[in-house]
């Protein structure tokens, strides 16, 4: 019997990349993670940086996943 790794397919790497995105956009909004609030005197926030990384994440899986066979 041969196992079937389901986190293995293209379709779940572009999946995960699409909720990244989407998760990237909106710790970047400011308005909508309530960084509002916050008033601090450093110019880059946390949320902005978490933003980043996941839209960095979200083009690396994109990429892997197109140029997976």
């Amino acid at each position: 019997m041969k196992k079937y790794n389901f986190l293995k397919t293209k379709k779940t790497t572009m999946a995960f990349a699409v909720v990244a995105l989407l998760g990237g956009f909106f710790f970047l909004n400011n308005t909508l993670t309530g960084n509002v609030i916050v008033n601090s005197e450093n110019s880059i926030s946390l949320l902005s940086v978490i933003g980043m990384l996941l839209i960095a994440c979200a083009i690396i899986l994109g990429a892997y996943a197109i140029r997976k066979r």
